[in-house]
């Protein structure tokens, strides 16, 4: 469910007070009112007669906070919400603006959310200002949950729930060529993919500068190789296309434990494009699992991914998804150095891409996946 709300200035006061506010009941209670306007044809009757607000999430490019809401009366609606909204460091703003995040995580839930069955968030209310390039988004919340931690890495199962979710973002629009005209989605266009590489090289000197006495060796010699000869892993056309996230590794993972066994919802759908499935599969596994695990569980993940696909009437090879597996497995790498350049530096930051760029290095030298990105 996706309410596109018409009262876009209520949500903007909702952003704008998460935005400048402290976190206290009396930064809540002076949304309640915008809440309440926002979500209108929902409560049926019923007011928002209070909110209070608290911190959640580690995100880089956007702020994330969570919403106790008492009402008035009986309501179906919750009483917790996720309200998701623009990030308050310029840098970020700027990267945004450059990768179009906030557009696109809004356009995810506007019109692409009902045709796929991944576990993503219920969205309740989306706004988004293209002018001011500010948005904010009002989401289910999965709680109780647990945030996936990059830096930590994963255990098996989690691993496994997680690429369980995969074929269910994927499959129901494996090769819609309707998406193709969605011009916010397709962006791995030629001209793009150039740009990317060049966004690549052109920020890698300032990666190794930072991080550089922190990079094995594996790293150095995997990245400093890779960058030389960039170009075949963008230029690349994939045998299929469907919907990607882009950026599914654990810190975009809520896993929740139920009475039925552990589940995985998926969050943050700013990088969304375009693309070929696998290229997920390989950043998730390649980020998520330390090397020893992921060593010992990735082709089993790949026949998961495969299996998953099936349901949807979609006959993808195993050796066919092992090669692709391979020749993404350098995806993460590519994400470390671009997001590390573009977005805000924290110290928590600087452990998770140090964390993704090792592994994916060291994937990528596992799987010998060099060799597949020749001229």
């Amino acid at each position: 469910m996706t309410m596109k709300c018409s009262n876009f200035s209520s949500l903007a006061e909702i952003g704008r007070e998460c935005r400048t506010t402290t976190v206290s009941y009396m930064a809540g209670s002076r949304i309640s009112a915008h809440i309440a306007k926002a979500l209108s044809p929902l409560l049926q009757g019923v007011s928002v007669i209070s909110a209070t607000e608290e911190p959640v999430g580690t995100g880089q490019m956007s702020e994330s906070r969570r919403l106790h809401l008492t009402y008035s009366g009986s309501t179906d609606l919750p009483s917790t919400l996720i309200a998701k909204y623009e990030s308050a460091s310029e840098s970020s703003r700027q990267a945004s603006q450059l990768t179009r995040t906030y557009e696109i995580e809004t356009a995810f839930y506007q019109s692409l959310a009902s045709r796929v069955d991944v576990r993503a968030p219920r969205c309740f209310a989306c706004y988004y200002n293209p002018d001011a390039d500010e948005f904010l988004l009002l989401l289910e919340d999965f709680a109780p949950c647990y945030q996936g931690d990059q830096i930590a890495g994963c255990t098996p199962e989690e691993a496994l729930v997680a690429v369980q979710e995969l074929p269910r973002l994927h499959g129901p629009v494996w090769n819609a060529h309707d998406l193709e005209s969605w011009e916010w989605l397709n962006r791995n266009t030629p001209d793009k993919r150039v740009e990317y590489c060049g966004l690549v090289k052109m920020l890698y000197p300032g990666f190794v500068e930072r991080y550089g006495n922190q990079l094995d060796d594996v790293t150095r010699t995997i990245g400093d190789a890779f960058i030389a000869n960039a170009e075949p892993y963008f230029t690349f056309v994939p045998p299929h296309f469907t919907v990607v996230h882009g950026d599914y590794r654990l810190d975009n993972i809520l896993f929740m434990p139920r009475s039925e066994g552990l589940h995985a919802g998926v969050v943050d759908f700013q990088t969304l494009s375009l693309g070929c499935g696998v290229s997920d599969l390989s950043y998730f596994i390649g980020a998520g699992l330390l090397p020893h695990d992921r060593q010992t569980h990735e082709e089993q993940l790949v026949h998961t991914y495969v299996k998953g696909l099936s349901h949807y009437n979609i006959s993808l090879d195993f050796d066919e998804a092992w090669t692709l597996y391979r020749r993404y497995a350098l995806s993460g790498f590519v994400m470390a150095v671009i997001a590390s350049m573009l977005v805000k530096q924290t110290e928590r930051g600087d452990a998770m891409f140090l964390a993704m760029a090792k592994r994916h290095a060291q994937q990528a030298s596992d799987l010998d996946t060099l060799s597949l990105l020749k001229d």
